[in-house]
């Protein structure tokens, strides 16, 4: 069994194509070469991988860094993005293998084995606008916050981090959320003043752990939802693009209240150009909150263009299918 015909107790036609739901398209690869049993045994390695590194996340956040409290984490934008990425390829994982191996979850007998089969199923009425939406956006957030998370730590906190008490090179760091602003050729030039003459030594430089974990959370992670993104999934554009936008800004938002709650509860900030203190006022901090939901509107788009990328790349050497063509392989 390589593949799955499209469900049709959702309410939808197996027909139309553009009307397919969300939910059938996450769990189906736009690439004919990738079927359905491939697909669940790559969703499932990049789950244990997961699995496994936040089990090593856990424990170097727990026994390993130096923190103020234990509680910090709780509101760690890093540690945010890892948790939203793994539910989601928890997610999609259940959804792939039901789909292939327990179509129809109604077929399956027995209390326990019944009841896991149907919470690991696809969603009811798949056709719901609402359901639909939710899911969208929880994939878009979970694209977005770990693309923020690794432009921010890469041109913003680590370098920040590795001035370490040089007010000079903290000054720079501060300057790294204006980037966004800068032409491409200042803007690296402004990334290399602010790195040390030994540029990978804060990485390097306490064993190989420190930098597996930080190279995991801010450059892996991202990596994986690239390759979710152009051949794991099968998910367009959303035609509301424009919610998707407003979303995004709602959802950054959001976090920077949560990070207000975690510097009330623990006293510190979750990142350093938060505190008024280190970037000068309280309108830098406003300026640079702004520039926090403002990058999720360019990381947004970066998405769409990788989405642009693999439907381009799926339509000229599949035909006329598409990124459809793996949906009836």
């Amino acid at each position: 069994m390589s593949s799955t015909p499209l469900l049709q107790s959702g309410g939808l036609p197996a027909t139309a194509n553009s009307l397919q739901p969300v939910f059938l398209r996450a769990s189906h690869s736009p690439w004919k070469c990738i079927p359905q049993n491939v697909l669940v045994v790559l969703r499932g390695v990049t789950l244990a991988y997961l699995a496994g590194t936040s089990v090593m996340i856990a424990h170097y956040k727990l026994n390993v860094e130096e923190c103020e409290t234990k509680l910090e984490h709780f509101f760690s934008f890093t540690l945010m993005s890892h948790l939203l990425i793994f539910l989601y390829h928890l997610i999609t994982w259940a959804w792939t293998f039901t789909h292939l191996y327990h179509p129809d979850p109604h077929e399956v007998r027995g209390g326990v084995e019944s009841l896991v089969v149907r919470a690991m199923s696809l969603p009811r009425n798949m056709g719901s606008l609402r359901k639909q939406f939710y899911f969208t956006m929880f994939h878009s957030t979970t694209t977005v916050f770990a693309f923020m998370n690794a432009l921010i730590y890469w041109f913003v906190t680590r370098p920040h981090e590795a001035g370490g008490g040089d007010d000079a090179l903290m000054t720079t760091a501060v300057k790294g959320l204006e980037l966004l602003a800068t032409p491409a050729v200042d803007a690296g030039v402004l990334t290399m003043a602010q790195m040390p003459e030994q540029p990978w030594s804060d990485l390097f430089g306490e064993g190989w752990f420190k930098a597996f974990i930080l190279i995991t959370l801010h450059a892996i992670n991202p990596a994986i939802m690239v390759i979710e993104m152009l051949f794991f999934n099968s998910i367009k554009r959303p035609f509301a693009l424009g919610s998707h936008f407003v979303g995004l800004m709602v959802m950054s938002g959001l976090y920077l209240g949560w990070a207000a709650i975690g510097k009330a509860v623990t006293g510190e900030f979750a990142f350093f150009w938060l505190d008024e203190e280190q970037v000068g006022s309280k309108e830098a901090v406003t300026t640079y909150c702004a520039a926090f939901v403002f990058l999720s509107q360019i990381m947004y788009t970066l998405m769409q263009g990788f989405i642009y990328i693999r439907e381009g790349l799926t339509k000229s050497i599949q035909g006329g299918d598409g990124s459809d063509g793996a949906l009836h392989s």
